[in-house]
């Protein structure tokens, strides 16, 4: 048991550092969006970008997650694995190209300032972005994190290089941002097959493709995709009604203030990318109980401790590094923040119970919540435009939060404190590793 706890703290140590670089990386891509492409072309660069993003999380079906629990539960060979995610992903990515071409179509009105071609070629990247996610959920499976975060780093280090090349030194604004969005995925999924190759020896070939486990993958996978593109929805629906009910303008301003809110929440889903696979693999209902709580109280205060900082420099931040044109993007962080905070405990609580075979749960809350979000945006918006996206945010994930851990509570039978409250063996732990710090 000590193995494998040291194994667990191990692997999110190594996530979490990675994922460091992923945050300084993503407020550089952040900034550098913003300031080159001003609120209103960055309004526009986010509503683009969310279809493809709606796409792929509407038409995975849940392989992405069904690939973390049956290769962690060693149930399929990594051969079968890949080479089966590879094929699928190229067919769901083709789908969801022409799906993508009648979804402008129909919503061409209704959006008429955004850029018919920039729209397709977000479009392009949907058979890379399915590539990027059914493989790299391969090595999650697999646990082996060094892989897993250095996937993500090159994703968001590419896409940085290519938004300063194309932004800035061709001065191809917000077409050279649309491009670098694309090509960013088209990088990184050279680097997977580079990977795969090198590490795995995996070569392509179609005998290998199983359709048994591809009927394995739906059955586990529909629970969770139903969630997951719930709780998509929960994230992201606010982006497009502002869009709907307001213009690129807002969006541009809330849309930053969402992006920098959402690095706290690198934290808790570098943990839960940890935590999915391993309570998945294993048996012992007490030590499941005793890695979540632990995970999740201390999350909780660290999480609320970053986003107290947050709060008081916000206005600072957004000063110097987005400049006047932000202002307001300030403000709507401060409301958000409370509901951000919440939100990334509660992600480690569903990808507990999504790890003990029950994505069901989360599937049920997930509607709730965008029923919940819908009705006080669609409220809220006309009347108070991006500030009543924000607090409608807030309140549906706070909702959600509450939810969440009293459903957490009834299927673990724990009590509230010992998953929400530090205690002593948390302060211990604290002290020991402060000493240690010191003394070196």
């Amino acid at each position: 048991m000590n193995e494998q706890r040291h194994s667990f703290l191990k692997n999110s140590f190594i996530t979490l550092t990675r994922q460091f670089f992923s945050v300084v990386i993503g407020v550089l891509l952040v900034v550098f969006l913003a300031r080159f492409l001003g609120p209103e072309a960055r309004g526009q660069y986010a509503l683009i970008t969310f279809l493809p993003l709606l796409l792929i999380t509407f038409l995975n079906f849940g392989f992405n997650v069904a690939t973390i629990f049956y290769v962690s539960k060693k149930e399929v060979s990594i051969q079968t694995a890949i080479v089966t995610n590879i094929f699928v992903a190229l067919f769901l990515g083709i789908i969801s190209i022409v799906v993508g071409y009648i979804f402008i179509h129909l919503f061409d009105t209704q959006y008429g300032y955004l850029n018919k071609y920039y729209l397709y070629c977000g479009l392009l990247s949907l058979p890379f972005m399915f590539l990027f996610m059914f493989l790299q959920t391969v090595f999650q499976g697999l646990q082996n994190f060094k892989t897993f975060n250095s996937v993500l780093l090159v994703q968001q280090l590419a896409t940085l290089l290519l938004v300063v090349l194309f932004t800035i030194f061709f001065r191809l604004k917000l077409f050279g941002a649309i491009l670098a969005f694309s090509l960013g995925y088209v990088v990184t999924v050279v680097f997977i097959f580079f990977v795969v190759y090198r590490v795995y020896r995996i070569t392509l070939r179609f005998s290998d493709f199983s359709f048994p486990y591809v009927k394995k993958m739906f059955n586990y996978g529909i629970k969770a995709y139903i969630s997951n593109a719930l709780t998509f929805l929960n994230y992201r629906l606010d982006i497009f009604l502002l869009g709907h009910f307001v213009n690129p303008l807002a969006v541009g301003i809330y849309d930053v203030a969402v992006s920098v809110g959402e690095r706290i929440s690198i934290f808790s889903q570098s943990i839960s990318s940890v935590l999915f696979p391993k309570i998945s693999s294993v048996q012992s209902e007490e030590q499941r109980n005793k890695i979540t709580s632990t995970v999740s109280r201390n999350l909780l205060f660290f999480i609320a401790s970053l986003s107290l900082i947050l709060y008081f420099l916000c206005d600072l931040i957004f000063n110097v590094f987005f400049g006047e044109q932000y202002v307001e993007s300030a403000r709507l962080l401060k409301i958000l923040l409370p509901g951000l905070a919440l939100l990334s405990v509660e992600k480690v609580l569903s990808n507990d119970l999504a790890g003990r075979g029950k994505p069901e749960v989360n599937m049920y809350v997930a509607f709730f919540n965008v029923c919940l979000n819908a009705c006080l945006n669609i409220y809220m918006i006309p009347h108070y435009g991006a500030m009543g996206a924000a607090i409608s945010s807030t309140i549906t994930y706070a909702t959600s939060f509450m939810v969440k851990v009293v459903l957490y509570r009834k299927y673990t039978k724990q009590n509230y404190a010992s998953f929400l409250v530090i205690g002593k063996e948390d302060m211990n732990i604290y002290r020991n590793l402060l000493r240690k710090v010191i003394s070196r």
